[in-house]
């Protein structure tokens, strides 16, 4: 990653990766703390944290700690919904993409990033992670279907836009499957994925950037999974496809994308666009 480091100079620069973060479970926030230990061991940036909007640590406390003149906000999120629209903005009192202000340290300024979910990285990753499943599991593409689950929202499109555009977009990068999308929130449900194909063998993959409780409970549980069963919970946790067998059909879940190493790379790309897009000529 330092590679794309050299472009830029972050080194009196703060970060402060922002989650959604989950009170019942640990996933959201395990993650999301991974990637800031990862970049953090970079040293490119003078100081790197996470924190959450529901869960402790929360953005406000950890954004008021923050003595860097220049300050970027990533939001680890899918997409540019209400959490980052609105919940995350009016959480730092944010005025923007870029906001100035005034503390006991001086001015500062703060750049709102672009949601890491949107990276241009996101969809070749996706299909990396898909493709690599069907290999391993020797699935041939004739008798398999791909599900990409998303979260959807009753308050604005743009999960449920972002996530089919994403979806779209695998077969550029060699997913040769049919594609389908489900939700969360909104129709076609996740729970109600069975009408959608008759493969022999269907993939599930979330479109969620943590393993929190949509990711490691809810979503496999509405698949058909026993989400609780000790090598269920021990696959996902090391980031390894679970299987199961349902109604003749072969079910694949595949840990959310959010989890994986290579996510720390594009908070950092999105860091560095946003430090080259705002940047003095």
């Amino acid at each position: 990653m330092t590679d794309l480091a050299n472009t830029v100079d972050l080194s009196q620069a703060g970060v402060l990766i922002a989650a959604h973060g989950s009170p019942s479970t640990s996933g959201g926030r395990t993650s999301t703390r991974r990637h800031a230990d990862t970049i953090r061991k970079l040293g490119v940036f003078a100081r790197v944290e996470a924190a959450f909007l529901t869960e402790k640590p929360f953005v406000k406390t950890v954004f008021d700690q923050f003595d860097s003149a220049e300050i970027y906000v990533v939001p680890n999120l899918t997409c540019a919904g209400y959490v980052t629209t609105t919940k995350l903005p009016q959480a730092l009192g944010l005025t923007g993409a870029v906001t100035q202000r005034i503390t006991p340290d001086g001015r500062q300024t703060v750049y709102q990033t672009a949601p890491v979910g949107t990276d241009p990285g996101i969809a070749p990753l996706f299909a990396g992670r898909i493709l690599a499943a069907l290999k391993d599991l020797r699935l041939p593409t004739a008798d398999t279907a791909v599900v990409v689950v998303g979260h959807g929202s009753r308050r604005s499109r743009a999960s449920y836009e972002h996530t089919n555009a994403i979806a779209q977009q695998l077969a550029q990068h060699g997913v040769e499957c049919p594609v389908s999308t489900t939700f969360l929130e909104e129709p076609p449900f996740v729970r109600n994925w069975q009408p959608l194909t008759s493969a022999k063998n269907v993939v599930f993959a979330p479109f969620l950037i943590s393993d929190g409780y949509h990711g490691s409970l809810e979503i496999p549980r509405d698949i058909g999974f026993d989400a609780t069963a000790a090598d269920f919970i021990k696959r996902l946790g090391t980031l390894r496809p679970n299987v199961c067998t349902r109604n003749g059909q072969r079910l694949v879940y595949l840990p959310p994308l959010g989890d994986v190493p290579q996510m720390s790379r594009l908070i950092l790309h999105t860091c560095i666009q946003t430090k080259i897009k705002f940047q003095d000529p």
